[in-house]
């Protein structure tokens, strides 16, 4: 399979997954559902990417206009530098350590929970690569299920006050996504690159692994 072809099934696949989120908020009440464009709190913090994601954000960089790569270039490498020394892997290739404890990720997305996103245009709260965004934004806001186990809470701001199992009815179903997941494992495995590999969105930009945008 083509570069080209494997970024359309990718691009397909996290469509399918802007379906899932729909079919969810469409289960919502009015007044429950606080999600619009411009609200970006989601969007504050890093988080794990995985491989196949970071394939596609990568794509969509390169296709941005100069003076935007180089925003996000710039907030990237900031981010990069700034938390070098609590990244728990190799920051300069970009790659978390797969045998990475939780107490270390903890410690990492703590220091960087209040990292605007690099892909995060200000003050309009536009995602850059909003087309290629990871599957995590696309699914955020509502809460994480797998069929009748709560994974992941909804977003503070959604269903306010609202039991579990009003969460659980409007929460997008997880097991779908990692079916998924494994389809895209296959595809981005032929072009060499390792699917169970993890990164974020700072590190995408700048990390030795992801073919850079800018120098060292």
């Amino acid at each position: 399979m083509s570069l080209d072809k494997t970024l359309e099934r990718l691009t397909f696949s996290f469509t399918r997954a802007d379906g899932l989120w729909a079919d969810a908020s469409a289960r919502t009440r009015p007044g429950e559902l606080a999600c619009r464009p411009g609200c970006f709190g989601c969007c504050l913090g890093l988080f794990e990417i995985s491989a196949p994601e970071a394939l596609l954000v990568r794509a969509a960089l390169e296709r941005l206009d100069a003076p935007e790569r180089e925003e996000i270039v710039s907030r990237s490498r900031r981010i990069v530098a700034e938390t070098a020394g609590s990244f728990p892997g190799d920051p300069v290739a970009g790659i978390l350590d797969p045998d990475r404890t939780e107490e270390a990720d903890d410690r990492y997305f703590e220091v960087v929970a209040d990292r605007a996103c690099p892909m995060l245009e200000l003050p309009t709260g536009r995602c850059r690569i909003y087309e290629a965004r990871p599957l995590t934004c696309r699914t955020y806001g509502l809460a994480w299920r797998r069929q009748e186990e709560l994974v992941h809470p909804p977003c503070t701001l959604n269903l306010v006050g609202a039991p579990a199992e009003r969460q659980l009815a409007t929460g997008v179903d997880l097991a779908v996504l990692e079916r998924e997941d494994e389809a895209l494992s296959s595809a981005t495995r032929q072009h060499g690159i390792d699917p169970t590999l993890e990164t974020t969105l700072a590190h995408v930009v700048l990390g030795t692994a992801f073919a850079p945008l800018a120098g060292s």
